[in-house]
């Protein structure tokens, strides 16, 4: 008996606009912030929607940014294991 085994079980599932659950997170999560940044009366408009729209953006790069291949979000990752492990935070005596 002859089974085919696919080639492709170790790839990510894409939901929706080529994005997978964790980077569609992303940009939901951004799109909430910046909607509840903009929904606040805590500044004039001009300010909100600066920070609105600087929120989308960083959702919108954590995505679909990429550099060298690699996703943002673990080149993000990898920066803060190098600086947590080259780095100690010391108290002010």
């Amino acid at each position: 008996m002859h089974a085919r085994i696919p080639l492709d079980v170790d790839l990510e599932d894409k939901l929706i606009y080529g994005l997978t659950p964790i980077r569609l997170g992303y940009v939901v999560i951004s799109l909430l912030a910046g909607f509840a940044t903009w929904s606040g009366h805590w500044a004039p408009p001009t300010v909100r929607i600066a920070i609105a729209v600087a929120f989308a953006a960083i959702g919108a790069a954590a995505a679909w940014g990429r550099w060298r291949g690699r996703p943002l979000d673990s080149w993000a990752i990898d920066l803060a294991y190098f600086i947590a492990g080259n780095y100690r935070v010391s108290a002010w005596r």
